[in-house]
């Protein structure tokens, strides 16, 4: 979806608006709410402070009234009486409503006159209050549960001096502890913080609260305890004018610390608790009001960005709409829309450009055509970059690689995963002709695939780059496999050689062998004849002649390539062993280990077993004549089921051979050995094709030379192939 050019345009254009308007908007907000977070914070941290204040006035008007009371004459008169007290009292109780009794001690901590006349007699000296009045301070207790009256109060108490400023009692007024939440609920209520509804609790420093509009939560909720706190922490937030939240609430709480005047040393805090969804209410209402702006700007934006990037993209789509009908062989004439030159003038060139695309696509397919369905293999190799840039058909069916994998891959990297290409080039040399300017040669070459040889007939000439020709950018190389016509003639040529040395050596051995049989019997009758003088050269003639005949026999054996004697059931892994085990003192003699790897159950094979045998007999002295100075040889075995064929394989770690000496392998006459007559050879090779079969050679110099006798897997009796019986 973002590929598009609308898409794109529409994102831009959306970010240029999006991205200044949020930044705006953004620093905006958050500078309104900053300053707005700070007055509503200030708000309840003033109203907190105020209310402290009303607090500690509340107070020293208590303080007041209890020092008023105890400085009136007829109470600090020893000799007024009980009735004359109480109605000072009651006097003092109709001009200040919010008290609702009062009590008399005497030095001893005894009650001496109350109001209500209830309490008298009660000893109170054990009192907080009552001692720091006798010490002669005014004194405001903090708030406990009185088992005397049995309510909860805060103990106002000031010492009654005589005219000699002796203390000679205790007076305490009781107040009602509800004008003190009173005067909270008042306060709150002309004092909001926000549009918050907040309320105000009075703590001690134990944490217990004294003072809240709730009046079951009074001397019973410990506020540390609830809020898992502490009364240096809310000293802290007291002192820095800071507001708090605890874990899981959602309230808002602000602290104040009473100040302690002379008779009032407690540690209290009053407290202003709000509610945070409802004290930062406004901020919310900011939020919502840029939220509106910003959406209305940018959907009024996206509308207008809309509209532009159709007009902008429109013929742009047209145009990609025709290059696709192209792309997938639509020949329609293309329609489009006139809009600004720029485009105009591009669906001109588009038009031009499809005509000449139209002329070059026939051509290319007419080539490509010819390069698909030729029997020669081209492929091209880019001088500079080493990569493969043409790989036709045939050259996938001749290196067994796809193009898919063969094009724009390095050359190196192409050899490296597929051997058959590796040997074509390095039999090739082209990488050295890579690094000339211009080339164009035609030569022949030789190769093994497969551990077979093969013969290609190539044809390389480098080729000019499209953007400069003068610059050869390319080597193309066009080869044709020539293997099979090589292989033919070559066994033409054998097949002739061995035919024409049949014939001569049948003649030749029946024209030499008369005379020589002659001349070795009257060689033996001169024998009856024995001179001393003449003993040596006898020997002698007696061992050429000899010699003479073991190669008339050879010659007669491959004049007749017919087999000698009736095919008969081979065991010719049991034939080899015996061959071995005739040879071993032979082999030990020349340090020559024997290893044999056996199949062990071989298909069994119809032939001439003593001509089988010669061939067995000649690769086993060649490899010994190999290994004068010692080695090893290894005679193995194997079947291969699909080709049907038995092959039986010589190696030996002897002097190895050259191309040239594996070339004419096979030649009669030609032999690397001193004494040979180039003979053995000739007769294996005519024996083993006889019997449909191959030898094949591979060897290295200094290395060893292996030969693979292939035999087909004919389990069939000659009288069944022919169809009679004996």
């Amino acid at each position: 979806m973002f590929q598009t050019l609308r898409a794109k345009l529409l994102i831009f254009f959306l970010l240029v608006t999006f991205i200044p308007l949020s930044v705006v908007g953004v620093m905006g907000y958050y500078a309104q709410k900053s300053e707005l977070t700070a007055n509503l914070e200030n708000s309840l941290s003033t109203h907190t402070q105020s209310l402290s204040a009303e607090i500690e006035t509340f107070i020293k008007e208590r303080l007041y009234d209890v020092e008023y009371l105890a400085r009136n004459p007829i109470i600090s008169d020893e000799e007024s009486g009980t009735q004359e007290v109480r109605q000072q009292f009651n006097q003092f109780l109709s001009i200040h409503d919010i008290y609702f009794g009062v009590v008399l001690s005497d030095t001893e901590g005894m009650v001496i006159a109350d109001t209500d006349n209830n309490i008298v007699g009660s000893d109170i000296a054990d009192r907080e209050w009552y001692e720091h009045s006798m010490e002669g301070e005014s004194f405001v207790s903090d708030m406990y549960y009185s088992p005397v009256i049995d309510e909860s109060v805060i103990v106002l108490s000031s010492p009654v001096f005589n005219t000699q400023d002796d203390i000679i009692g205790v007076i305490t007024p009781l107040f009602d502890l509800e004008e003190l939440t009173k005067t909270l609920q008042n306060f709150n209520r002309s004092q909001q913080a926000g549009d918050s509804e907040s309320y105000a609790f009075l703590i001690n420093g134990d944490g217990v609260v004294i003072a809240h509009p709730n009046q079951s939560k009074v001397l019973e909720v410990n506020y540390f305890d609830r809020f898992n706190t502490s009364a240096e922490e809310v000293r802290i937030l007291a002192e820095n004018q800071t507001l708090t939240t605890y874990s899981g609430e959602d309230e808002v709480h602000a602290f104040s610390e009473i100040a302690q005047v002379p008779g009032f040393q407690n540690d209290w805090y009053i407290g202003v608790a709000a509610d945070g969804t409802e004290l930062y209410a406004p901020l919310t209402r900011l939020l919502y009001q840029y939220l509106i702006v910003f959406g209305l700007v940018l959907l009024i934006m996206t509308f207008a960005v809309f509209r532009l990037s159709r007009y902008i993209v429109r013929p742009v789509e047209q145009l990609v709409d025709a290059t696709t009908d192209v792309a997938f062989g639509k020949r329609t004439a293309p329609k489009y829309v006139t809009a600004y030159e720029e485009v105009n003038r591009l669906n001109n060139t588009f038009d031009e450009m499809m005509r000449k695309l139209e002329e070059r696509e026939k051509g290319h397919k007419k080539s490509s055509l010819i390069l698909e369905t030729t029997d020669n293999g081209v492929f091209a190799l880019n001088r500079f970059t080493r990569e493969v840039s043409l790989f036709n058909r045939q050259c996938e069916e001749v290196f067994g690689f796809s193009r898919e994998n063969v094009i724009g891959q390095k050359a190196c990297t192409v050899a490296g995963e597929a051997e058959a290409f590796r040997t074509f080039l390095t039999a090739s040399q082209l990488v050295d002709l890579l690094g000339k300017d211009e080339v164009k040669k035609t030569f022949e070459i030789e190769c093994l695939i497969d551990n077979k040889p093969h013969y290609f007939y190539l044809s390389v000439s480098s080729l000019p780059s499209m953007a400069d020709e003068s610059v050869h950018e390319d080597l193309l190389v066009v080869f044709h496999d020539l293997t099979e016509k090589r292989l033919m003639e070559r066994e033409l040529m054998r097949s002739e050689k061995l035919k024409v040395v049949g014939e001569m050596s049948a003649g030749l051995a029946h024209e030499i062998r008369n005379p020589l049989t002659t001349i070795r019997g009257f060689i033996q009758l001169f024998d009856s004849k024995k001179e001393a003088s003449n003993e040596r050269y006898y020997n002698l003639i007696i061992k050429e002649i000899d010699r003479v005949n073991g190669i008339l026999t050879d010659l007669m054996n491959i004049a007749n390539p017919k087999l000698s004697e009736k095919p008969r059931e081979t065991n010719l892994e049991l034939l080899i062993d015996d061959l071995l085990l005739l040879h071993q003192s032979q082999m030990k003699k020349k340090g020559i280990e024997v290893n044999t790897y056996f199949h062990g159950r071989l298909p069994a094979v119809y032939l001439d077993a003593n001509k089988i045998q010669q061939v067995f007999l000649n690769l086993l002295q060649n490899a010994c004549d190999a290994m004068e100075a010692g080695g090893r040889l290894t005679v193995s075995t194997s079947y291969r089921k699909q080709e049907e064929e038995i092959v039986i394989s010589f190696a030996d770690t002897g002097i190895g051979m050259d191309e040239r000496t594996i070339e004419k392998l096979g030649t009669p006459f030609y032999t690397t050995k001193e004494s040979g007559t180039g003979l053995g050879l000739t007769t294996s090779y005519r024996i083993i094709e006889e019997l449909e079969g191959t030898i094949s050679v591979t060897s290295k110099k200094g290395v060893g030379t292996t030969f693979s006798v292939h035999i087909p897997a004919d389990e069939e009796k000659p009288e069944e192939k022919t169809g009679t019986d004996d």
